[in-house]
């Protein structure tokens, strides 16, 4: 198990290391959980979900929108 060490800036963030974002697939879009659980902080990756319909399957994560939904609005 890797371990790093981190300090918080003056706003109470931290950056989370490249290796366990490329790990988990977490980019610049991903949208994350934040959990405590007896004193420990649990972060885990969403899966995107469309804004529509709901579906976790061909979704755009910078529309927030699946496919099968765009085509739909395409045909509009």
């Amino acid at each position: 198990m890797t371990q790093f060490v981190r300090k918080l800036d003056n706003m109470g963030r931290i950056v989370l290391p490249a290796e366990y974002r490329k790990k988990t697939g977490i980019t610049d879009l991903s949208e994350v959980r934040i959990t405590e659980n007896d004193g420990k902080i649990i972060i885990e990756k969403l899966n995107p979900k469309c804004k529509i319909c709901g579906s976790e399957e061909n979704v755009n994560a910078e529309m927030s929108v699946c496919e099968e939904c765009i085509a739909k609005i395409k045909k509009l």
